[in-house]
């Protein structure tokens, strides 16, 4: 049999039980193991995918690294915002912090949108330049980045979906969109780096474009 133990809180005066200590406890435990694991998958990814668009001439990939470089900025507004939701009640906020965990899933949209716009205006003047010969065709190397990022990205958004249900947690469901978008956009790039292959490069301009709308559609 679970005893629910009745605490006071020192500081505000008000009682807390212990079933209610222990599933801020173990919300806040889930959130920053999911969190960690984003962080170091976003940054070996990023860097990967960086390196490929880089070496491999593809706008397209060097774009999907961005994307996959805002994830880590935004796995840290997760964080804050777990934090600041599994805090216990007081006398400002009588009804807990859960509100404070949709401010940071707002915040986390709106670097989503940033990071969209800035990515989809180098697109479209890329595609409307008309001066298509300049633009070289991507190597191998980016066509690998793509099929990679697209398998990690859909594998992470399943593991972070999971883990949001489990402790119902809006801005880790909102992490997990992200890792989705990104699944998306990467096959958005590898759409266009494999049609640059084929002799037309402005398709890895028009894969950023694409880029750009999933971004955009993730954060609205």
């Amino acid at each position: 049999m679970v005893r629910n133990i009745v605490t006071e809180d020192t500081k505000t005066g008000n009682e807390v039980s212990g079933d209610t200590m222990t599933a801020g406890n173990e919300f806040k435990k889930v959130a920053n193991k999911v969190a960690f694991i984003t962080i170091i998958q976003n940054v070996l990814l990023s860097v990967f995918k960086l390196f490929a668009g880089i070496f491999a001439h593809s706008n397209a990939m060097i774009s999907d690294a961005i994307h996959s470089a805002s994830d880590v900025f935004s796995t840290i507004v997760v964080i804050i915002g777990v934090k600041l939701a599994s805090k216990d009640s007081d006398k400002e906020h009588p009804y807990g912090h859960e509100r404070l965990e949709c401010v940071a899933a707002n915040i986390l949209a709106m670097v989503l949108l940033f990071t969209g716009l800035e990515i989809g205006s180098k697109a479209i003047k890329d595609i409307f330049s008309g001066n298509y010969s300049n633009l070289k065709a991507p190597g191998v190397l980016a066509l690998i980045a793509a099929i990679v990022s697209i398998v990690v990205k859909e594998i992470m958004y399943w593991y972070t979906r999971h883990y949001a249900k489990k402790i119902d947690s809006s801005a880790l469901m909102a992490d997990a969109w992200h890792h989705r978008s990104d699944a998306l956009s990467s096959i958005g790039a590898l759409i266009g780096i494999s049609g640059a292959m084929l002799g037309y490069p402005v398709m890895d301009a028009v894969a950023s474009l694409v880029i750009f709308v999933f971004i955009a559609k993730a954060a609205i």
